[in-house]
């Protein structure tokens, strides 16, 4: 028999060549063994001898998990001309089964094209007890079913025995031993790793392993079988390591039946005589869920009834450990995914690399590679370095223990102390400090105002202009040479920043000024800044900046001398986790690791950014701590704005009486609407209005530990019920039909007929928060309405924040935007993001689709032509938030969609007809940001794939403008000396971003530090960052003429708004990208692209121009005297959020010239020239309203506000009034 044995096992492979030899033995010529490895893409002359052995082949056996791309091509392209029998295991090719009289024709699903797993599940059981006794199908069934059981176990008795059925049953092999039955392990068992085996009572484990009163108790569950890799040599060698300080129970684990029917769960209660005090989990997926599914609050259910911490130490099967240190990625996308991202979802902390494969070994008798788990010493300390400290949380009393509260000061200086989205942190800390007094801690209370009067008034500030060095504390510059000659990356700090101690926080001895105050046991510090603004030559420089002396020293003053029993961050976001090292999977050189040590690490971090919360999670180790947004109110209109709606209000009246009276109503607001630089149609004024009034707005900042007041919360559910959810249909809608308009279409106008269908909606609202009955129709919803309600109210981040410290389990939960996804709130868990795999859905990928159909339709209406090409921005936080509205709205350009038979672990994309179509496939450039390439590699691979279907579509250059620039740009790579098969290649690609390991652009640095001359600057530092090329092949490849080719036909630059926290003017990222995109589309072309902001917070995705977007952002809240006053709430944190909005509107001028003149006079007119105004900014925070101030001065400086004498006069009056109050406080 020819047999031919693909597989991703090194273990079964192993078996599998000592099997062979033991059958060769006893019967000489019957076995033909060809075996394949089947983890990395072969070379042509292998691929060929893969796809010739499977078609001339009596039995292939199939396991493809994970495998690569052309590896599975070759395979399928084999078996779709191999007559032979064909084993599938898993997924792969389970359309290819055929064993005997046994196939995979009569399993097939409904209409689909694979076998019904579920019907197969159901069957193996019947089939292995009636096989013994039927011939036929059944026998056949039933010999299927054993294979797959040997295979699991995969240890060389199992696959001997396996060897032997094939081969009596398929292959004439009569003579050969009868086999003996397949080898299981229980699906939940105590069992020594080294040897495998397995105890049934305490008793007999403790003859092995004495138990020690004095350790805890650490469980460490693992696999119970060897497929795909052997695991247990690894897991023996660390539980050998654990054994130093703890009871270490191991637990093999083969089935998620052993953790639904409750054996784990009573493994970790009873076996032991202590109680288990931390468990580490090294296997794949969720804990009770594996890629098959399962029952997934079997296992959180009962990581919350054991409330210890959680751990996941993982081992690389697809990377060996140079690999991993040489590799700025870390972990391969395949191993983020199984055994990082899922873990993360049931509340896994500290996902560290423990193990890699080792270097291929080579069989030349069977001519195979196989490898094999070894353990990475180095992280093996460090995971037991941080399982001893998590025990010492549970261990230590409170009153003793020593907490470090680490807080931002960026931009350094007075003007941004404790800053943090959406927190006002000062509270938050005081709260917090009163929360850790109250619970037992030795900690001194300090109200907000002295929290201020410490930090602010007494100078504890990064490089401030009025610090105090007295107050410091210091880390001496004699203990910090001591620890950093051992420091790994001692030869990249002194390069970069000279030897130590430098200018940076150093006082005339050359010690180090730590900002932080103590209270009691509790230090309060400031996180030193990153140095670019002390050095703005740095701005140009490496990217990959090392952290100065002063920033090292501050992380070694928290452990070495103040002694942290746990470190916790607090607010959206610190720089610790952007600095230089791996993507994920961190080594112990990677700057977050090194800095942190072994010290538990807790983030509080703003529930609704699940990108850069899972970036902090997995680069500084940190357990999140997720805070709650403040409430969202309607922005409503004010001043001449509300006096516009009463003219429209009026204007409709008096066209049912007097058309001049109406008439003259119109012309009074068409001569106020053109001074407020909105549109004179009155319809569309009326939809702009309409949308200015619904916006929604954050009302001031939130306070850790704070739920929503009844208000709020009522305000929360009032505009949660107007969004449809799952099943639940809004208000809107219900209010729509019963008037009998068209909710879509409204949505897409506004106006009156939107007007209506909400008026109605909050007659609905009204009625029910007022106690009053309401129509049966709106039951369903209301009882939504009144299970959120509940929830809301049940914030549970203080009590959260408090397990943490006390060494507990902190349940994971979703983040996300609190509309889209409700089930975000309440707060007070360990965040994490969109399951990945499911993106896009087709609801994001419906309303990405509607939201390309805009912008080409603004285009054609404008230009009478399609576009030939729009460059996109592609963040990993909308992708997480709206999972993949983005990616829908790149799918439309080129003209594809989701196909039939899509899942989470066999995506696909298929292309519209373009007759379906009715235009040309757009080309699209897609412009990635660092979170996205970090959080969504599948993602960059499935766009790649679809590129490549479009590229290879059978169409003209007319009507797939994408294929004709691929043309174009592989004559023009060919031209420049790329093979041919490169240039193919490199002319479909059409990803770009920054290098690996880095983030952003350094744009935002470079505005705020006013470190630049020409706009031209700005957009040759977006060119140079983003201009690393990714596909299937590359990974950051250096590509800049590429990317400006690419760039050179965009005749649209597009990003989406997918939320209601920020509008452009609110978050420098949108300056730094798609500002930054457009400047550089018009440095590259010579002229600017069409600017376009779609908005998809409301129903209907409404696109519109950069312009209009910056003008709603300014109207709707930093104009805005509801959005003011909320900010202005917050002592000295309002004026700091406010003076960022001035810095966005330079950037936004900078970068895309969509700032009109009219916003600058009204800023002016509001914070300069009002003297009530000037009053309330300077009283809450001087030192951001002299940016403010500074700001403005900018804004004339450079040319883009023509600023008359008097507006300028009355900044130059208000900074010199706040000067004076400074300096008149400090004395």
């Amino acid at each position: 028999m020819k047999f031919t044995f693909i597989t991703v096992s090194a273990p079964a492979l192993k078996s599998l060549m000592k099997a062979a030899k033991e059958i060769m033995s006893l019967e000489e010529g019957l076995l033909e063994l060809r075996l394949y490895y089947a983890v990395t893409e072969y070379g042509k002359e292998k691929t060929d001898r893969l796809i010739s052995d499977i078609k001339t082949s009596d039995m292939v056996f199939v396991d493809l998990m994970g495998s690569p791309v052309e590896t599975v091509k070759a395979v399928y392209e084999g078996l779709r001309e191999c007559n032979g029998n064909v084993i599938p295991y898993g997924n792969s090719a389970r359309e290819y089964l055929k064993l005997g009289s046994f196939s995979a024709a009569g399993m097939m699903s409904g209409g689909g094209k694979k076998p019904d797993m579920a019907a197969m599940k159901k069957m193996q059981s019947m089939a292995e007890a009636m096989g013994k006794i039927m011939p036929g199908k059944m026998r056949d069934m039933r010999n299927y079913s054993l294979i797959c059981k040997y295979f699991y176990v995969a240890d060389y008795n199992n696959i001997l025995n396996m060897l032997y059925l094939i081969l009596r049953e398929y292959g004439g092999g009569k003579k050969l031993p009868k086999p003996a039955e397949p080898r299981e392990v229980p699906a939940a068992v105590v069992c020594r790793p080294k040897d495998m085996k397995c105890y049934g009572s305490f008793k007999e484990f403790s003859t092995d392993f004495p138990f020690d009163e004095e350790k805890p108790v650490i469980a460490f569950l693992y696999y119970g079988h060897i497929y795909p890799m052997d695991y247990s040599g690894a897991v023996a060698e660390i539980c050998e390591r654990l054994q130093k300080s703890a009871n270490v129970l191991p637990v093999a684990v083969s089935g998620m039946d052993g953790i639904n029917d409750g054996t784990l769960k009573k493994l970790l209660t009873e076996f032991m005589p202590a109680k288990t005090e931390l468990i580490m989990n090294c296997m794949s997926f969720r804990l009770s869920a594996g890629p098959m599914g399962g029952n997934i609050s079997a296992g959180t259910d009962m990581l919350k009834e054991l409330n210890v911490p959680y751990l996941h130490p993982l081992f690389m099967s697809r990377r060996t450990e140079k690999d991993w240190k040489d590799s700025v990625q870390g972990c391969t996308a395949s191993e983020v995914l199984i055994s990082v991202m899922l873990p993360e979802q049931d509340g896994a902390m500290l996902t560290l690399p423990v193990g890699a494969k080792t270097e291929p070994m080579y069989d030349e008798e069977f001519d195979v590679t196989s490898d094999e788990i070894k353990i990475i010493e180095d992280r093996l300390e460090a995971l037991a370095d941080r399982a001893e400290r998590f025990i010492e949380l549970r261990k230590k009393a409170r009153s003793a223990k020593k907490i470090a509260i680490i807080c931002y000061n960026y931009p350094p200086g007075e003007s941004n102390v404790f800053g943090g989205a959406f927190l006002d942190t000062f509270e938050s800390v005081s709260a917090i400090l009163s929360l850790l007094k109250n619970n037992g801690y030795t900690a001194e209370e300090a109200d907000a105002q002295k929290l201020m009067s410490d930090f602010i008034n007494g100078g504890l500030v990064n490089t401030g202009k009025y610090s105090d060095d007295d107050k410091m504390l210091r880390y001496s510059l004699a203990d910090y040479k001591k620890f950093l000659n051992g420091f790994a990356d001692r030869d990249s700090v002194v390069n970069a920043w000279g030897e130590p101690g430098g200018d940076i926080m150093t006082d005339d001895n050359g010690d180090f000024l730590i900002p932080a105050a103590v209270y009691g046991n509790v230090l309060v510090g400031i996180q030193p800044s990153r140095g670019l603004h002390e050095d703005n030559d740095k701005l140009y420089h490496d990217k990959s900046l090392p952290p100065h002396h002063q920033y090292i020293a501050f992380y070694r003053y928290l452990h070495d001398k103040f002694g942290a029993d746990a470190v916790i961050h607090v607010g959206t976001h610190g720089t610790l986790e952007f600095l230089k090292g791996k993507e994920c999977g961190m080594s112990g050189t990677c700057y977050p690791d090194m800095l942190l040590y072994d010290t538990p690490h807790f983030y509080l971090y703003y529930c609704g950014n699940p990108a850069e919360a899972t970036i902090a999670k997995r680069r500084s180790h940190a357990a999140l701590v997720g805070y709650q947004p403040p409430v969202f109110i309607q922005s409503g209109l004010y001043g001449e704005y509300a006096e516009l709606a009463k003219m429209l209000d009026d204007y409709h009246h008096q066209l049912a009486f007097s058309k001049s009276a109406a008439d003259e109503v119109k012309q009074n607001i068409a001569a106020l609407a053109e001074k407020l630089s909105l549109p004179t149609d009155m319809e569309e004024l009326e939809s702009e209005l309409y949308r200015l009034n619904s916006s929604l707005i954050p009302k001031g900042l939130h306070i850790f530990g704070q739920a929503y007041s009844d208000e709020e919360t009522q305000c929360y559910v009032r505009e949660l019920l107007k969004k449809p959810h799952d099943d639940t249909p809004s208000l809107c809608d219900i209010a729509a039909e019963e008037l009998g308009i068209d909710l879509v279409g409204a949505e897409e106008k506004g106006g009156e007929p939107l007007r209506k269908i909400n008026a109605l909606a909050e007659e609905y609202l009204d009625k029910y928060f007022a106690g009053e009955s309401v129509p049966e129709k709106l039951s369903r919803t209301i009882e939504y309405g009144r299970k959120k309600y509940a929830e809301v109210k049940q914030n549970a981040e203080n009590e959260q924040l408090l397990n943490a410290l006390s060494g507990g389990y902190i349940p994971a939960k979703a983040a996300g935007d609190i509309y889209r996804s409700p089930e975000v709130l309440p707060s007070g868990y360990n965040l994490y993001q969109f399951d990945q795999r499911f993106v896009p859905t087709l609801t994001a990928y419906q309303r990405g689709a509607r939201a390309a159909e805009n912008t080409i339709k603004t285009y054609f209406d404008k230009y009478g032509h399609y576009p030939n090409s729009t460059a996109v921005i592609l963040w990993g936080l909308e992708t997480s938030r709206t999972q993949g509205e983005t990616i829908g709205q790149i799918m439309a350009y080129l003209g594809a969609r989701l196909a039939k038979g899509n899942s989470a672990w066999n995506p696909k994309y298929e292309l519209i007809p373009i007759e379906e179509l009715g235009r040309p496939r757009i080309d699209v450039t897609i412009n990635i940001c660092g979170f996205f390439r970090d959080l969504f590699p599948n993602i960059i691979d499935n766009l790649d794939d679809l590129l490549h279907l479009v590229n290879e579509a059978d169409e003209t250059d007319g009507q797939n403008y994408m294929k004709a620039n691929s043309k174009k740009l592989y004559a023009y790579l060919t031209d420049r000396g790329y093979d041919h098969d490169e240039a193919e290649r490199l002319s479909v690609t059409r990803i770009f971003g920054p290098r690996e390991g880095e983030y952003g652009t350094g744009i935002t640095s470079i505005i705020e530090t006013k470190a630049w001359e020409k706009e031209e600057q700005i957009g040759s530092r977006f060119l140079t960052s983003l201009h690393y090329a990714y596909n299937r092949k590359e990974r950051g490849g250096d590509m800049g003429d590429l990317y400006e080719q690419n760039l050179k036909s965009v005749e649209i630059v597009s990003q989406v708004r997918d939320n209601n926290e920020y509008e452009i003017t609110d978050l420098d990222h949108y300056y730094e990208f798609f500002g930054g995109l457009a400047k550089s589309v018009e440095m590259v072309r010579g002229q600017k692209a069409v600017m376009l902001i779609t908005d998809t917070t409301g129903a209907v995705p409404v696109t519109e121009t950069a312009e209009k977007a910056v003008a709603k952002g300014i109207r709707t809240r930093v104009l805005n005297p509801k959005w003011i006053d909320g900010m202005l709430a917050h002592k000295y944190h309002g004026a700091q959020k406010i003076a960022d909005r001035f810095e966005n509107v330079m950037g936004l001028a900078a970068t895309t010239g969509a700032v009109e003149q009219w916003i600058y006079n009204d800023l002016c007119a509001k914070y300069a020239q009002d003297k009530e105004m000037r009053r309330r900014m300077a009283e809450n925070n001087p030192y951001a309203y002299m940016d403010i101030l500074e700001q403005m001065e900018e804004y004339s400086r450079r040319g883009y506000w023509n600023a008359d004498k008097e507006q300028l006069e009355a900044i130059r009056q208000a900074y010199l009034e706040t000067e004076n109050r400074i300096e008149g406080e400090d004395q």
